[in-house]
């Protein structure tokens, strides 16, 4: 038989000695601390690559989409309201701008109808359902286009004077409005509330996920800092020394890296949050006023070029001009007051007197809603969109007037006043509109592009602090290890 040499212990125990030893003890601290610095990369490696997810798809996928469909909307409305011109000049080819303008402008629209549909359709390549929308929208663009065409032939070989279109022709531009306001115009809206539900659910998504993964970059570096102390206290009492100052710098980097990393998704958040609802959503709320403005001016021709439908004309004219900006009216006439009271009042927005007051208050796409968007220098800019919108309404009751009084000419007259494209009153309301527009905008790239820069540096700069904590870690321990050899 064999056995174990006298006095010698048993080899279990002999384990147990080795596995109780300082040095095994040292290795298990290290160990751990290690691994917990790898998870404190791979938690904040992970949630910084979501929040620059999240910028990528508010600022070059969702977002420019959701403006590309913004842009369709006005360019078809804008269409058909350069038509509506067109036949209502008749033979007057001079009046306001004239028509070639006119039509130039028609073409225009056209060709950023286009361009929008091509835009939105390689941005929702891969969603059938929009893909067919954008696919109907540019098959109805067909369609409009030979029904608006016929129509103005037909004016034209009629020599129909100014404010009487020809009855073929205006039955022919009715078959292309409502074309334009039963299936374009309703599916170019749906495009850009799908896309705006798109951003707002990717945002929300993102928003939340960052959030999550904030609190546990904070609560995983926690732990590290932690280990790293235990791993130092160990060292201080089993090898009598005050400090270890590698791991003491380990420590102070992993503090530094996880309260750098939580602030920089705090920043990111902040600069999308205000990217979207400072910049895109109220750039494309804007638009939306703008291309319901634009079909709503168009009402216009419409209204004094079909006596026949004019009644539906104007009520719509209404029922679009409350969605642009909607203060309690039920006729034009306390419209233009309501309207005339805004502007005057501004800016203060008229409202209830006191909470058992039915007034909802100023709303639309220029009411509150526009107001609580604006940053600061911005006020003037909405302002100025105010007093132009007020100053449209005024010629609309001038239009409106000359009509009732049977004073065609004088009608049309306002009417291509208000169109004129040098200094009539609607493009000068499109001009202030786009200016506010353009500052909402430049806020939104710049939101996206400050995101950016804050998430940028740690591509590089997270592996580097990581491993460079790695490494104090294993100075701060080799020493001690190295006397056991």
């Amino acid at each position: 038989m064999t056995g174990h040499p006298p006095g010698s212990p048993p080899r279990t125990g002999r384990r147990r000695f080795r596995l109780n030893s300082t040095p095994a003890r040292v290795w298990a601290l290290t160990m751990v601390c290690v691994v917990a610095v790898t998870g404190l990369f791979a938690s904040a490696h992970t949630t910084l690559g979501q929040a620059r997810t999240g910028l990528d798809v508010l600022g070059r996928d969702a977002g420019p989409r959701a403006m590309a469909t913004t842009d369709l909307y006005l360019a078809l409305a804008d269409m058909d309201a350069r038509m509506a011109d067109v036949l209502l000049m008749g033979t007057g080819h001079d009046l306001g701008s004239g028509r070639a303008d006119a039509l130039d402008r028609f073409e225009a629209s056209r060709r950023q109808a286009n361009e929008a549909l091509l835009h939105a359709a390689s941005l929702t390549e891969g969603d059938s359902v929009e893909e067919r929308t954008v696919q109907a929208v540019l098959d109805g663009m067909g369609s409009y286009e030979r029904h608006a065409s016929r129509a103005r032939l037909l004016n034209d070989e009629a020599q129909a004077p100014p404010g009487r279109v020809d009855e073929e022709a205006l039955e022919e531009y009715r078959r292309a409005t409502q074309l334009m306001h039963t299936e374009l115009l309703p599916k170019a809206f749906n495009l850009g509330l799908d896309s705006s539900a798109i951003v707002r659910q990717n945002h929300e998504e993102g928003q939340r996920s960052v959030a999550q993964g904030m609190l546990t970059v904070g609560a995983v570096g926690a732990a590290t800092i932690v280990a790293l102390v235990a791993l130092q206290l160990y060292l201080r009492v089993r090898f009598r020394r005050r400090l270890n100052i590698p791991l003491l710098a380990a420590t102070a980097g992993v503090l530094l890296l996880t309260v750098g990393v939580v602030i920089t998704l705090e920043l990111s958040n902040g600069y999308q949050r205000g990217a979207k609802e400072e910049g895109l959503d109220a750039a494309m709320a804007l638009a939306r006023a703008g291309a319901i403005a634009t079909d709503m001016q168009a009402d216009q021709s419409r209204f004094l070029g079909d006596p026949e439908l004019a009644d539906n004309y104007q009520q719509v004219y209404l029922e679009r001009a409350q969605q642009v900006l909607f203060r309690p009216a039920e006729n034009l006439d306390q419209y233009y007051t309501a309207v005339d009271e805004v502007a005057d009042a501004y800016p203060e927005l008229p409202g209830p007197d006191d909470p058992d007051d039915d007034d909802p208050g100023t709303l639309g796409y220029l009411g509150e809603r526009a107001q609580g968007s604006l940053l600061p220098g911005q006020e003037d800019a909405l302002a100025e969109v105010l007093e132009t919108y007020e100053r449209l309404h005024a010629a609309d009751r001038d239009l409106r007037a000359a009509a009732r009084d049977g004073d065609l000419a004088a009608a049309v007259e306002t009417r291509m006043s208000v169109a004129d494209s040098r200094d009539g009153t609607f493009p000068a309301y499109v001009a202030a509109l786009d200016e506010l527009i353009a500052l909402h905008r430049t806020t939104f790239v710049d939101g996206i592009a400050r995101g950016d820069a804050v998430l940028t540096p740690w591509r590089l700069g997270l592996p580097v602090c990581v491993l460079a904590v790695l490494a104090l870690i294993a100075l701060g321990v080799r020493p001690r290890l190295a006397e056991y050899r």
